[in-house]
């Protein structure tokens, strides 16, 4: 898994792996409540906001460009539309 730099704001620059960003963004940058929560994603001066559930998805997505890669050889931004594929 590829290691990225935290985009969070301005003061955090903290390694983390894709697979860790729900708990970094909890532990490190308060992000809790429930999933219809609204919070502004701060990656990079983001701005945009979405709800808590969508918060990770979008991040890995737009900011990380992480991809999920099938056995056949489709490539997916997101790890549900992959489960869909597979499915």
């Amino acid at each position: 898994d590829e290691t990225f730099l935290c985009m969070w704001g301005m003061n955090c620059n903290a390694l983390i792996r894709g697979y860790n960003l729900s708990a970094h963004l909890h532990e490190a940058h308060g992000i809790h409540g429930q999933d219809r929560t609204l919070v502004m994603c701060k990656w990079n001066h983001c701005g945009r906001e979405l709800n808590k559930e969508s918060l990770c998805r979008h991040v890995e997505e737009i900011h990380m460009g992480i991809v999920y890669t099938c056995e056949c050889g489709n490539a997916y931004s997101r790890r549900d539309t992959l489960n869909r594929h597979k499915q």
